[in-house]
């Protein structure tokens, strides 16, 4: 995603900076169940970004934001420790004749009842990892 920062900064440019702000956080949190917590502004629109709000006192109670000179105008949302993620561990549900969207036509026999079950149900195991996810915003003069 691309934000444009003009030289003038007037209502609009509020307007759309907040509505920003507020949907990257809210499409980080959406993905990952928790509200990011680090809101990180790159580059010399970044500090002129980070500065905008500054001034104008915008409360972000709960969010930790900083600058960081860099050659890259951005902005980057994320989280200040790694997060888990959990895949597996649920028996697959049997719904409407499929399973996991294949399509059972006829009545399967004692031997096709054993593979189905122990292919499609038996997910006794859970997959974890550590994840850093983020978000970034890219900066451009309008």
């Amino acid at each position: 995603m691309i934000f444009k920062v003009p030289l003038t900064k007037d209502l609009g440019f509020a307007g759309d900076l907040f509505t920003l702000l507020s949907n990257s956080i809210s499409e980080l949190a959406l993905e990952n169940q928790k509200l990011p917590n680090q809101v990180i502004f790159n580059g010399d629109l970044g500090l002129e970004v980070f500065n905008y709000i500054k001034e104008k006192d915008w409360n972000f109670k709960g969010f930790s934001l900083s600058y960081q000179a860099g050659p890259l105008n951005q902005i980057i949302f994320k989280y200040s420790s790694a997060l888990t993620q959990v895949e597996g561990g649920d028996a697959t549900i049997f719904e409407n004749g499929s399973l996991n969207g294949k399509q059972v036509n006829g009545i399967p026999g004692p031997e096709t009842i054993g593979k189905i079950m122990s292919v499609y149900s038996g997910t006794s195991f859970k997959i974890e990892r550590t994840v850093r996810p983020e978000h970034r915003i890219k900066l451009i003069r309008l």
